[in-house]
């Protein structure tokens, strides 16, 4: 046996571990792909009816933000509707109250000055 059979024999020996090592990390990360697919689907499988309620609930919150504007907006229009009211009621009643203050006024000088006669 010549120095180049023995090379070619070892290279072979080499190869052929290096093959087996290699087969073997295949199998175990076909294992580990088939894990993360099944991870996969089962999140999938759980997942998307959480996004479909949560869909759903966002809908209804948006329905009631909208509801809820227009009440705010009432309210505000209410609140603008009764400074305006209080406004000119007190417009309409501060003339007559400072008269009727100073008849009264009037009224107690003159009772006051008869009683001082």
């Amino acid at each position: 046996m010549t120095v180049w059979d023995l090379v070619a024999v070892v290279v072979t020996v080499c190869v052929i571990v290096t093959m087996a090592i290699l087969l073997l990390l295949l199998t175990q990360l076909i294992s580990v792909l088939r894990d993360l697919r099944s991870a996969a689907d089962r999140l999938a499988d759980h997942a998307l009816p959480a996004v479909d309620d949560l869909k759903e609930t966002v809908d209804h919150a948006d329905v009631e933000l909208e509801r809820l504007q227009g009440v705010i907006g009432a309210a505000e229009e209410i609140s603008h509707n009764l400074r305006s009211v209080a406004r000119k009621s007190a417009r309409v009643t501060s003339a007559p109250s400072i008269k009727l203050k100073a008849i009264a006024a009037g009224f107690k000088s003159a009772i006051n000055r008869m009683k001082d006669d």
